[in-house]
This record gives structure tokens, C-alpha cells and sequence, in this order.
């Protein structure tokens, strides 16, 4: 799969720090939900060609491939969907000798129930000792999913190069002139988990919940990150704004929920899968906590046998039915079309899409845009994902998604090592540059939820709408529609449709 993340940077870049800001934003600080300000004049192109030589000798570059899953099912677990009448569910599990069961939302078929096996058991076994049983409808695999990455305010790094892609999709100024408050609009992120100690997510985190083969613990302390993929995925979504800490998000003014289904990192790898199982789980409580939105940057390609989920889909045409929006990363594998479970009808399947610049120091510079080379055809639409070359050394900003990462993590390549940010200001802040449709994704989730707070708060506008003025009030970038979809995001002509 052609999916990185990058460049985390280094103690020296906070030398270099104030010299970023200088390429991009400034002006006067707006109120919390007024327009956001107009960047400062470009620098000379020499100042600019100064500063990014500094953050290439100054920077560590790393690629990390967002892997498929190394099987296309989990071994240790399965579906069972049973008639309910007469049938407990512990009797389900008796009969699979089953360590643990955990109900899921229950379908026209009838009752799922996702059991963990006794390790060594033989699942084939097990599955047609259960589908002999009168009270069983079906047995099936449980599939497992990758993360997907290829890797106003007065935010030090809100400027239009560290977060061009703002500017690009006219977040600002344009989306952000719209918002009243936006709090009852709450994103649930379904991922690797967040980094709690993050000032911009933390004080947005409505709800916190892990569901780790089954096992749910909830609480803040339950989601902490330590891959970095959800914190960089929540904070392009929902980053606090006009707090002079950070990042801005693209729905700055919503709340998040935070569901972590991917194991912890190890000290030797961060290429963990989470099954569809805890996802349904994570989709079923994201509904029942009132979420608006669910952000899916994860999955796998239809091919291979790791397509398709009938527990999954289940879950998410039932979050859809209840009035949540559903978006997720259209994958990374060059495909003819999405992976799963963007493939699903109903879900926003959201590609990436790239700038062509002439190594300048803003988007104003950006001279084409283009589908990534990495990014499946069939999607909905594409927002900005980046697409570095390779050997994916390259860390000019603008061919990468630059963002949060987490403090935590445990994969050594991973770990934060730049300094506080601003300068003087005692905060960690974790910057990464990634790139891949799991960047895209989260700044769709983040329109649909400023869509949602300007027409009249949480669940005001259906799935179905949602979709309709996302795609027709994108961009055309010039590529045929097998690629683009409906075009690139524009988040400000999306929310300005979006009136109540």
C-alpha cells in the first residue's frame, strides 16, 4: 500500500519555527466563531528557499507504510447471527466453547453475536459445529482493518503553509465565517485513540471509549494514543482553534468522541489491525452517544478477502439509518475502487488529492492540483492528502498533510522528539507531516460537522443531504471523475449551502 506518514520533526525545528510562521499566516486574532484572518504577504522566494533548506538538514524523515492486514481474518474470532427467540446468547457461547461474547446490533437476518475463541481452538471446527445448530442463521469471519495514512484563529502553526490545505479548501475564511456555537455537534473518531494530553483534543473530547477484542473500557485514560494515527486523524477534524496552542481543525468548533479499536503500538511495530467486530461495536456506541459524524480512516482493499463485512455494514447502514454521517478513507492501494468500508452505499468514500507548486512557501503557490498517485478511484470526492515522492525525503509542507502526532508513542521511529512550540511557550507539540487518504477523510468529517452547526445543531441535516451539497459544491481539478469523484472539498461553498 502507498501509504506514509513522515517527517516528525526534530528539537532543532523549533529554531526554525518563527521562519514558518513568517512564510504564511499572521494578522489580528478573530473571535471564536468569526472569519479567520487574511495571511500576511508572501515572503521573498529566497527567504522561503532559506527556510525550507533549514527543515530538510534540521529534520528526521520517516516512512511509515500503512500495511494491509497480514491475514484477511482474525483466527481467534468469529459472527454468529442467531435467531433470538428462544436462544440466549450465552448458549451461543457454550456451544463455541467461547472466552467471550459480545452482542452487536441485531439485523433483519437476526442477532450478531462477534465470540473469542480459546487460543489454539480450530475456528473451522467451531463454525460448523455452530452452523449445525437450529438456532444459528449464519457463521462468518471476522475481517480485520489497517489504518490508512500514506503516512480566524491565533494558532502558531494556523498559517497558510503549515495547514495550506485550509486555505485550499477554503476552510478559511470563507466556511469559518458561518459558526454559530457548534457544540452539540460532536465527530466520533474511530481509530487508534488520541494523545489525551494534547491541549487542542482534550478539552473537546466528549466521550472516550476503547473496545479492544471485545473488551470495553471507557474513560480518557482507556484511549491513549501510541501510534499517533488517531491524534493526527482527530486533530485534522476537530483541532480547539483560537487558543495560541497548535494546529487549528477543520471543525474547530465541534466536540469529538474518541474510540480507540486498534491495539497498542509495540517497541518494534506500529502496524496493528483492529477487527470489524470492535468497529461495529465502536460504530453502535458512537450512535447511541450522539454523534453526528463517525470518521472511518481505515480499511482494507476488496480484493484479497478482506472486503466486504456483513457485521460491519450492518453497522454502519444502521448508524446511517439513525441520522449520523458516515465518512471514511477511500484506501491507498491505486484501486479501481474504494476499500471497504467506504465501499458501502450511503458512506462517503473520500480520496486524496495533491498540489503541484513551484517549492514556495504557501498555497498561493500551488499551481495544479492532482489525484494522488496512491488513492483508489470510485470515491466520492478527494480533499487534501498529499502525495510526497519517493524515496519520501521531500519535506516540503505542501506535498504532505502536516498535523499532530502523539507524545506517547511507542514505536521508537514514531516518538516526538521536536520542541515546545511556540517557542517560550513550555507546550509539547507534536508535529508530523503524513500523508494518505486518512488525512482526506477527517477534513470532510470536519465540513460535515460545520455544515451541521451552521443549518441548526447536532443530526439537523440527514446522511443523504450531507452528501448532496458536499459533492455538489466541490472543485473540479481537472481529472476525470473515475478519480476525483465529484471533485476536490470546498468546505466554504459546502457550509454556505448548508443554511438553515
Amino acid at each position: 500500500m502507498h501509504s506514509f506518514r513522515g517527517l516528525t520533526r526534530t528539537a532543532a525545528i523549533g529554531c526554525t519555527v518563527s521562519l514558518l510562521a513568517g512564510c504564511g499566516g499572521g494578522g489580528s486574532s478573530p473571535s471564536p466563531h468569526g472569519p479567520a484572518p487574511t495571511p500576511t504577504p508572501t515572503p521573498a522566494p529566497n527567504i522561503c528557499a532559506t527556510v525550507q533548506s533549514t527543515v530538510r538538514r534540521a529534520s528526521t524523515i520517516r516512512r511509515g507504510v500503512a500495511r494491509a492486514a497480514s491475514s484477511a481474518v482474525d483466527p481467534t474470532r468469529l459472527y454468529v447471527t442467531y435467531r433470538p427467540s428462544g436462544t440466549a446468547p450465552e448458549a451461543i457461547d457454550r456451544l463455541a466453547g467461547a472466552v467471550r461474547g459480545v452482542t452487536l446490533p441485531a439485523t433483519r437476518e437476526g442477532s450478531h453475536r462477534a465470540i473469542t475463541l480459546a487460543a489454539g481452538t480450530d475456528a473451522s471446527a467451531v463454525a460448523a459445529a455452530l452452523r449445525a445448530n437450529p438456532a444459528v442463521v449464519s457463521v462468518s469471519p471476522v475481517h480485520l482493518r489497517s489504518t490508512l495514512q500514506v503516512a480566524s484563529p491565533n494558532d502558531p502553526a494556523f498559517n497558510d503553509y503549515d495547514q495550506w490545505y485550509l486555505f485550499k479548501t477554503d476552510v478559511t475564511p470563507d466556511a469559518w465565517s458561518h459558526l454559530p456555537d457548534g457544540t452539540g455537534v460532536s465527530v466520533a473518531v474511530i481509530d487508534t485513540g488520541a494523545d489525551v494530553t494534547n491541549v487542542d483534543l482534550v478539552s473537546k473530547i466528549d466521550y472516550a471509549e476503547s473496545v479492544i477484542q471485545g473488551a470495553t473500557t471507557i474513560g480518557n485514560a482507556a484511549v491513549q494514543d501510541t501510534n499517533g494515527h488517531g491524534t493526527n486523524v482527530a486533530g485534522l477534524a476537530a483541532a480547539q482553534a483560537n487558543n495560541a496552542y497548535g494546529f487549528a481543525g477543520v471543525g474547530y468548533n465541534a466536540h469529538l468522541q474518541i474510540y480507540k479499536i486498534f491495539a497498542d503500538a509495540t517497541s518494534t511495530s506500529d502496524s496493528q489491525t483492529a477487527s470489524t467486530a470492535d468497529e461495529a461495536q465502536a460504530i453502535a456506541d458512537a450512535v447511541t452517544h450522539g454523534a453526528s459524524v463517525i470518521n472511518l480512516s481505515l480499511g482494507s482493499p476488496p480484493d484479497g478477502g478482506a472486503g466486504a463485512d456483513p457485521v460491519e455494514q450492518d453497522a454502519v447502514e444502521a448508524a446511517i439509518t439513525a441520522g449520523v454521517t458516515v465518512v471514511a478513507a477511500g484506501g491507498n492501494d491505486n484501486g479501481a475502487s474504494p476499500d471497504y468500508p467506504g465501499g458501502y452505499p450511503g458512506v462517503i468514500a473520500v480520496g486524496a488529492s495533491n498540489t503541484d507548486d513551484n517549492n514556495t512557501c504557501n498555497y498561493i503557490g500551488i499551481v495544479s492540483e492532482g489525484v494522488s498517485s496512491y488513492s483508489n478511484s470510485g470515491v466520492t470526492m478527494v480533499a487534501p492528502g498529499g502525495d510526497p515522492p519517493p524515496p519520501y525525503t521531500d519535506s516540503d509542507v505542501l506535498h504532505w498533510v502536516e498535523g499532530y502526532s502523539t507524545t506517547t508513542a511507542a514505536y521508537p521511529p514514531d516518538r516526538c522528539t521536536n520542541s515546545v512550540f511556540p517557542p517560550g511557550s513550555g507546550e509539547m507539540v507534536c508535529r508530523a507531516l503524513f500523508a494518505g487518504t486518512s488525512q482526506a477523510t477527517p477534513q470532510v468529517a470536519g465540513t460535515a460537522a460545520l455544515m451541521m452547526a451552521y443549518h441548526g445543531g447536532a443530526r439537523s441535516l440527514t446522511p443523504a443531504i450531507v452528501l448532496s451539497i458536499l459533492t455538489a459544491n466541490t472543485d473540479n481539478i481537472g481529472q476525470p471523475t473515475a478519480l476525483q469523484g465529484a471533485g476536490r472539498l470546498n468546505a466554504g461553498k459546502a457550509v454556505a449551502a448548508a443554511h438553515p
